[in-house]
């Protein structure tokens, strides 16, 4: 059982944990949690981190000045196949009943675990996606969590019955200092001069091969096989130099400040965006999520921006392709909610470069759930697959020819609380290097006509290019 240590001093918490691994035989996890400076910008404290070995993590809601920033791994979680979430949360809640805690941890929730998952469950760790399995949850060695004023840092390691005590202090000592003196003074900005693109390769699919997809989904609809599909597309571009995700980001949180920002790095690449689409929070047993379907262009001025909403929310295929994706996240938890509360219309999102329809869903769940067990339950949404899934998972390979790794798969964290928050990673690229793939989507419903879906994936993808781009 997870052992709350009432100890004086990090020594005597140690003691606690080298006698637990004792006890049990196998290593255990220690946490050390407490309140830090609030950095100005924890993108600042990740800066040093690109270009190497060490993992990190990034998630921000700008609106809602909340942010979450880790280093390191004490623990890399896999997962495989179609149990995967299952797998992923049994190990974590191993690692976390028989950690050794403070008090401060047990009140903040920690320890944390920080990652993702691919969009489908047989994604091979391979090519592109190279360090990127079907489940990845880790457990970071240094974590804050900013919200608005107030910042909470966690340390974690590992400790086994060979265990020294003092290694283990000196560790942990440096550890904190390292938190504390990186927090307190935000790294200066460096002025970069803008990205140069080499080029821009052909998508993938091909437009032409990408379109006919279109057409062919249409007779699947017309003919009753299908209801909704949503077909990916890709771009990759070159720059003269490495990439830099923190400006990429700070350039997404600009020009998106209600998205939730996050960046995924790993020894092999760095998966990053800025999503509009929530996938679920869960506090306790409140859950919340949105379902977002149905798009349009932003409009070239206020006057043609209200235009144009007014057409979306009038408009029978968007309309459609909304109600699919409404209908089927609110069958996905009825089953587990005591009360479901579905927004009776479709609210207007509006994003610097494309309005979506939007509608909130919150709920209460009847007994208490693992947020793994909700995103479970949700992923993929219509929005991102299509309807009936069972149907658009078996399609999509084949239409698409193309592997969207991570794109469109659930990333976010959770606590020890089984608490958590997981978004849909659209509006993402992965960078490796000096080179970025960048995903876009568009849901194919009766209606659909291929060079208006191929407009909608453009509006998509040009976000992440403006932010690669400027300086």
């Amino acid at each position: 059982m997870m052992i709350n240590a009432e100890v004086n001093s990090a020594d005597d918490q140690i003691a606690v944990a080298i006698e637990h691994a004792r006890g049990l035989g196998k290593p255990v996890l220690l946490t050390v949690s407490g309140v830090v400076a609030p950095p100005e910008d924890l993108l600042d404290w990740l800066r040093p981190v690109e270009g190497t070995e060490e993992r990190c993590f990034f998630w921000e809601r700008p609106a809602d000045g909340f942010a979450i920033a880790a280093l390191g791994a004490t623990a890399v979680v896999r997962g495989h196949g179609p149990r995967r979430f299952t797998e992923v949360a049994a190990v974590c809640d191993g690692l976390i009943a028989d950690a050794v805690t403070d008090r401060h941890s047990q009140a903040i929730g920690a320890p944390f675990f920080v990652g993702g998952f691919a969009f489908a469950t047989d994604v091979e760790d391979t090519g592109p996606w190279c360090g990127f399995p079907p489940g990845l949850m880790v457990l970071p060695r240094l974590l804050i969590v900013r919200h608005r004023q107030r910042a909470t840092f966690t340390v974690t390691c590992m400790v086994t019955a060979d265990s020294e005590r003092p290694d283990i202090v000196r560790r942990l000592h440096a550890d904190m200092e390292r938190l504390q003196s990186c927090a307190a003074a935000a790294q200066p900005k460096l002025a970069d001069d803008p990205v140069a693109i080499r080029c821009q390769s052909a998508s993938t699919p091909p437009v032409a091969r990408w379109k006919q997809a279109v057409l062919d989904t249409l007779e699947d609809i017309a003919h009753g096989r299908l209801e909704k599909l949503v077909l990916a597309r890709s771009c990759t571009v070159a720059a003269a130099h490495r990439l830099d995700c923190g400006r990429i980001l700070r350039n997404l949180r600009k020009a998106y400040p209600s998205c939730v920002l996050f960046w995924i790095g790993t020894p092999q690449g760095d998966f990053l965006g800025a999503t509009p689409e929530p996938l679920v929070r869960l506090s306790g047993r409140c859950v919340s999520t949105a379902a977002i379907a149905g798009s349009t262009a932003p409009g070239t001025s206020a006057a043609d921006a209200s235009a144009l909403a007014l057409a979306l929310r009038r408009s029978d295929k968007d309309r459609l392709e909304h109600a699919i994706v409404v209908r089927a996240i609110a069958d996905a938890l009825r089953p587990v909610c005591g009360s479901l509360d579905v927004a009776p219309e479709p609210q207007l999102l509006r994003l610097d470069n494309v309005q979506h329809l939007m509608t909130p869903i919150t709920g209460t769940l009847r007994s208490p759930h693992h947020v793994l067990d909700l995103v479970d339950r949700l992923h993929p949404s219509p929005a991102v697959a299509g309807h009936p899934r069972a149907a658009a998972l078996r399609l999509l390979p084949q239409r698409e020819a193309l592997s969207r790794g991570w794109y469109a798969g659930p990333i976010g964290w959770m606590d020890a609380r089984h608490d958590g928050e997981f978004a849909v990673a659209i509006r993402s690229a992965l960078v490796r290097d000096a080179e970025a793939s960048l995903f876009a989507g568009a849901g194919i419903v009766a209606g659909s006509d291929p060079d208006a879906e191929l407009g909608e994936t453009r509006l998509k993808l040009q976000p992440l290019l403006s932010a690669l781009t400027e300086s």
